[in-house]
């Protein structure tokens, strides 16, 4: 006669498979691949942070938000960092299924122009944007302040073009994220404004955590792990030791490593105190009150304004993609 444990083995040996195959799925995360050491190559190089994650994390590699939410919803990517607010507004707006969960960061990014210039003397002249970036939504806001809308020429560049061209004087400045402001600055530009001063005249360029709405409703263990991850994150990028967190986590972007330390210490992290509050996703219940939804809000605005985007997503439908309930429980302490 068979025995109560033989007769259960099969299942707790299928459990077991079930549960090891579960922790084994690969998770598509993405990765900008501008060398800054941001939270993502923390936690790719901090095996500590990285474990937290049930998963196998994949880091794939993106140079522009819009490209990389058109890449999510074809599922190629689960998990989208640091997204600007043109492409999160965009996307809502085009009825790509999403959820904001994690408040990352500013843009640490200003306008250089030739050192020859000044803001007074820009009309007339070619500049470079990240064009369809939270820095363009930025940039383009504080031209209209100056009086420069439609006064000036602007042609999308990628970061590193953006230098390249600067360099070449093929245009006479351009608004850039670092390490690009600190290399168009050492090839004789100026810094007349950073994105923080432009986001006080009410053009935030912030970045976000997205994630693939199916995806988090098939795996909300994954999402609330990656958020706690984030967490950790900020902890170690602010703490003591953070200098050697970035030097780590320069190897990951391929960054020099004291240019890293630089980049690193000096980046707008968003607070995670903030997160649930009016400077952030909005307190609990209140996102509509929150920073990043309001400034979805008028970047869909803007968008419109500028032909880019025919029917802006209302108030109502962004606060529909924000999903506060990941940094309530990491805020909580519901992170193991």
């Amino acid at each position: 006669m068979r025995s109560i444990a033989d007769l259960l083995a099969p299942a707790i040996a299928g459990l077991v498979l079930a549960t090891t195959a579960a922790q084994a799925e690969t998770i598509n995360v993405s990765t900008w691949a501008h060398g800054a050491p941001l939270q993502e190559a923390v936690i790719a190089t901090q095996p500590d942070l990285l474990k937290k994650i049930p998963g196998e994390v994949k880091w794939l590699p993106i140079t522009s938000g819009p490209a990389a939410l058109a890449g999510m919803k074809g599922g190629a990517y689960n998990i989208v960092n640091g997204v600007g607010n043109p492409p999160v507004t965009t996307a809502i707006a085009n009825g790509v299924n999403l959820k904001v969960v994690w408040a990352q960061f500013y843009d640490n990014a200003g306008l250089v122009l030739d050192s020859s210039l000044s803001p007074e003397q820009m009309a007339g002249k070619t500049f470079g944007t990240l064009q369809g970036s939270s820095e363009d939504f930025a940039f383009n806001g504080w031209l209209e302040s100056k009086g420069l809308t439609g006064k000036v020429k602007l042609v999308g560049l990628e970061r590193q073009a953006m230098v390249a061209a600067f360099k070449t004087k093929a245009i006479s400045g351009g608004l850039n994220s670092e390490p690009g402001v600190s290399q168009m600055l050492a090839d004789g530009g100026k810094l007349v404004a950073t994105t923080r001063e432009m986001g006080a005249l009410g053009y935030p360029a912030l970045d976000v955590v997205v994630v693939d709405g199916d995806f988090a409703k098939k795996r909300p263990d994954v999402v609330q792990a990656y958020v706690c991850a984030q967490y950790a994150a900020y902890k170690l990028m602010t703490g003591p030791n953070k200098e050697e967190v970035f030097r780590k986590a320069a190897a990951f972007v391929g960054a020099d490593p004291d240019q890293a330390v630089k980049v690193g210490t000096s980046w707008p992290i968003w607070k995670p105190e903030d997160e649930l509050t009016a400077r952030g996703l909005g307190a609990p219940g209140k996102i509509a009150d929150g920073e990043v939804a309001n400034a979805y809000f008028r970047t869909g605005a803007w968008l419109k304004k500028s032909g880019r985007l025919e029917s802006p997503p209302s108030m109502e439908t962004i606060v529909a993609h924000i999903d506060q309930t990941y940094a309530q429980k990491a805020l909580s302490g519901g992170c193991n």
